[in-house]
């Protein structure tokens, strides 16, 4: 520590460098902890030395700060401070020494009055200084939003970066986090531990919600004594809304997650809902959905939020109840307007509002829609609300009505459509058919045109953006100037919701309103009409000709899919039911062969087309490939190759390099690897393909030849074709495969050359389709791994750096290969880590597929806090041996 330093915060008056004199009624609290000591306890035979010369660092600099410590907690320390500027700083200075003792420390500071007995402090800031910590990462300095606030108006302020708000484990107020900034400082780390207060897994609210405090509470409290928690009522009463806030309250899982099964049909199978949850958790499609899904979350406590299990209740019923019986740490919160029937549920009936609840939601809605407060008669609305049973998704709709249509009009409204008028005190209220009368009231106040838009997206099962919107609503004879009004007409009037994501909104209804106006279509004969129209707006993204599979147009359909999955699936309902081969095999184009890749799920929806599509070579071609890349893996391999080599006659007429991919393909899957690069290498020599395709096809070949083969040369100057091959192509697959394939080739000649084309590959791994950015992070980080230990240890850790996630056990696949490293080359911490995988593979050069089981009995085995371990000190392994070379 400098003089400059150690003089910035001298020892306050009238005190020696080692006590406190409070300058005023707050103090700022310092809390520190050893980053993975447990693993470092186990392994290190010197770390009671280590450890004191730790703590003696921290007492040190605490005192040079003019801090006292107060306590020392296990491998840590608790420091108060008159003064939150110098406790930063000490924190910082700390920082900067604790290296010298090999340990790292998370740091939290709060500032509060506490209670002081003696030397100690005791109350809610020390607990709150204590939980910020305990969030952190080594290396890492977090203040609470309080202290932020007065380091930043300090005499000498520091950078500051804000990580978000944060519900803090057993404390009721969130908080929010601010990480320090400072050149001796690491500035990267993965994200802090705490629980969101809207969790990353659960949709954010656009609207508060209104007079159901009890309940939220109730429910969030029950979620942590009970497995499963079953919110039940009539379409409209708020049960998914109820959910959501009350899954939001509860901060005692490391994870929630929203579970969408409106898109389902009716009566679907208990292996579509595990999918459906798949899906959710971040595991894509995969063969054995509910086993995959209770091996990623045996470990781990997560809250689930299963929304609309009514249509589909047994099915969702036996996945629920055997998924909770796997994961001891799974709770599940599920909506339904029946209770799911099954050991252990807790059923919570959702009671309309009451009266002067319904009335405030009905005065907030109502203004927030433009009308004046002050002519909202609270007779009128009291009667309004009183006549709508207190349901949340009627009052919302009638209060979207309040501007155009003045509240005497609305009060004469629900009282003839009410279906209650008239025997309010007759028996119970039938409050479907209150939701009923009030969508059906609130559909016939709609102009023609938005009817009409609102038949066109009731049949898209997963909602739409807004080029499909307008694509549809010209079928329907709609302008695109008018469906843009429209939408945000409908919006406005609570008839759809506008989700908003990263790449835009999409705009879907609520299942209430969609089952209303579907019947409404079956009854005017518009059903046909409108899925046609949603299938031939599926067919835009997929229908892209076969010669130019290999271009950006089928790479960004094939993303583009992702988000469509539900839609494209019912669109190719529509081929089947109308016997149109045609748009089945428009459904099917190349497109649609990248996204299928791996979706096992969805090959039933191909084969339900394939038969139609005999009598004509190319609807043949088209629905054939999808077949393949949706069955391969499920299928026999010999099946598969024959496929394939269908494919290639049936590209004789018309050679596109489609017919090489399901070569390439086939021989993958049945082990012949030499065979695949050859049946790649012939395509991209072929002049009849297009330059898209072909340079595809040598990218592939080069990537297999080092990575698959184990070939060590390079026939016919693969890898400057591979160079070439990424800086023309305008398509990112094959560009990244490419640069991929071309670091392997120089693995050994020009090892920091490879590393850069690793780096340039990874950087556009996200806009590659599905399954490639999965298999291509575990290629690069194979061969990351095969390397000079220096140059290995510094390109895993900036991969590690770059894919933060530990959702999915594929995310684990880098640490497998660190692990695998560390043994290579003897690093003492390489016990600890294969330990924690449970017999991972040890060599590098094993295959991709060995890590990726490796990961998957890691994740299985391993608790959350575990991982976090390890991964701290698996990093740290590697930040030594590249910055001094393997021990």
């Amino acid at each position: 520590m400098s003089a400059i330093e150690r003089d910035r915060s001298p020892a306050p008056s009238g005190g020696s460098p080692g006590s406190l004199v409070a300058a005023g009624p707050t103090t700022t609290y310092l809390f520190t902890d050893i980053e993975s000591s447990a693993i470092e306890w186990e392994t290190s035979a010197d770390m009671s030395d280590r450890l004191e010369r730790h703590l003696t660092i921290l007492r040190d600099t605490v005192a040079a700060f003019g801090g006292m410590v107060f306590s020392t907690l296990g491998d840590g320390i608790a420091a108060a401070f008159s003064s939150a500027d110098a406790a930063v700083h000490a924190a910082i200075a700390a920082q900067g020494e604790l290296p010298a003792s090999g340990l790292r420390a998370r740091m939290g500071l709060h500032t509060g009055e506490a209670e002081r007995v003696g030397t100690d402090h005791r109350g809610r800031p020390v607990n709150r200084a204590a939980r910020i910590m305990s969030i952190g990462h080594g290396g890492q300095i977090l203040l609470s939003d309080l202290c932020a606030s007065l380091v930043r108006s300090g005499p000498d302020p520091v950078e500051l970066v804000d990580l978000g708000t944060y519900r803090l484990r057993g404390l009721t107020e969130a908080e929010r986090i601010w990480q320090v900034l400072a050149p001796e400082l690491e500035d990267r780390f993965a994200p802090v531990r705490g629980v969101g207060t809207i969790p990353a897994g659960l949709p954010r609210p656009l609207t508060p919600l209104i007079g159901r405090e009890r309940e939220v509470a109730r429910v969030a409290q029950l979620v942590q004594e009970a497995r499963i928690v079953t919110l039940t009522g009539p379409g409209g009463v708020g049960k998914t809304r109820l959910a959501l806030h009350a899954a939001a309250e509860v901060a005692s899982f490391t994870d929630a997650r929203l579970v969408e099964l409106a898109h389902l049909t009716a009566g679907a199978s208990a292996d579509a809902v595990a999918r459906a949850i798949a899906v959710a958790v971040g595991l894509g499609s995969i063969r054995d959905p509910i086993a995959t899904t209770a091996s990623l979350l045996d470990r781990q406590d997560t809250l689930l939020v299963i929304d609309n299990c009514e249509h589909v209740i047994d099915g969702a019923a036996e996945v629920i109840i055997d998924l909770v019986d796997r994961c001891p740490g799974v709770r599940v919160i599920a909506t339904s307007r029946e209770r799911l029937g099954v050991d252990g549920e807790h059923v919570i009936p959702v009671p309309s509002l009451r009266p002067a609840t319904a009335s405030s939601l009905f005065r907030v809605r109502a203004e927030a829609a433009g009308m004046d407060p002050e002519a909202i008669d609270e007779g009128q609305v009291l009667d309004i609300v009183g006549r709508l049973d207190g349901l949340p998704l009627a009052i919302e709709l009638t209060a979207a009505r309040s501007v155009t249509l003045g509240l005497p009009a609305i009060v004469h409204a629900v009282r003839h459509r009410s279906p209650t008028a008239g025997r309010r005190h007759r028996g119970k209220v039938d409050r479907h058919a209150t939701m009923g009368a009030t969508i059906a009231w609130s559909f016939d106040l709609l102009g023609s045109s938005e009817q009409r838009l609102m038949g066109q997206l009731a049949v898209f099962p997963n909602g739409a953006e807004l080029d499909a919107v307008i694509a549809v609503a010209g079928q329907a004879g709609i302008g695109e100037a008018e469906a843009v009004e429209d939408l945000a007409s409908l919006v406005d009037k609570s008839m759809l919701a506008a989700d908003a994501n990263p790449l835009g909104v999409r705009y879907r209804m609520l299942e209430t309103m969609r089952a209303f106006v579907l019947d409404h279509l079956d009854a005017t004969g518009g059903r046909g009409p409108a899925q046609w129209a949603m299938a031939e707006w599926v067919a835009s993204i997929t229908n892209v000709a076969f010669e130019d599979a290999g271009g950006p147009t089928t790479e960004e359909g094939a993303i583009r899919l992702e988000r469509e999955a539900d839609n494209w699936r019912d669109a190719m309902r529509v081929a089947s039911s109308t016997g149109r081969a045609d748009l089945a095999a428009r459904l099917c184009g190349p497109p649609t062969a990248f996204f299928l890749l791996g979706r096992h799920d969805l090959s039933d929806s191909v084969g339900s087309v394939i038969d139609l599509c005999h009598h004509d070579p190319l609807h043949r071609r088209a629905t054939l490939c999808a077949l393949m890349v949706s069955a391969a893996g499920t299928t026999d391999p010999r099946q598969i190759q024959e496929w394939a080599d269908e494919m290639v006659e049936l590209e004789v007429s018309a050679p596109s390099g489609v017919g090489c991919l399901m070569q390439w393909l086939a021989r993958i899957w049945n082990g012949d690897f030499d065979g695949a690069v050859a049946a790649c290498l012939a395509g991209a020599d072929d002049p009849r393909l297009e330059q898209t395709m072909r340079d595809l096809l040598l990218a592939i070949a080069v990537l297999d030849h080092f990575s698959l083969t184990g070939a060590s040369v390079d026939p016919g100057g693969l890898v400057e074709r591979a160079l070439a091959c990424a800086d023309r192509s305008t398509a990112v697959l094959p560009r990244v495969v490419a640069r991929l394939g071309a670091a392997w080739g120089l693995a050994h000649s020009a090892p920091d050359r490879c590393v850069e084309l690793v780096r340039l590959a990874m950087a556009e791994l996200d806009e590659v389709p599905a399954l490639t950015r999965v298999t291509l992070p575990g290629s690069a980080f194979r061969l990351l791994a095969g390397l000079d230990p220096r140059v290995a240890a510094a390109g895993l850790i900036e991969q590690l750096d770059a894919f933060p996630s530990r959702r999915s056990f594929v995310d684990l696949i880098p640490l497998s290969y660190a692990s695998a490293l560390l043994e290579r080359v003897g690093h003492p911490a390489s016990a600890v880590a294969l330990a924690a995988a449970d017999g991972t593979p040890t060599a590098p050069q094993l295959s991709m597929m060995d890590f990726v089981e490796a990961a998957r009995r890691m994740s299985v085995q391993s608790s959350p806090d575990i991982l976090h371990e390890l991964e701290d000190s698996v990093r740290h392994a590697l930040i030594e041996i590249a910055g001094a070379g393997a021990p």
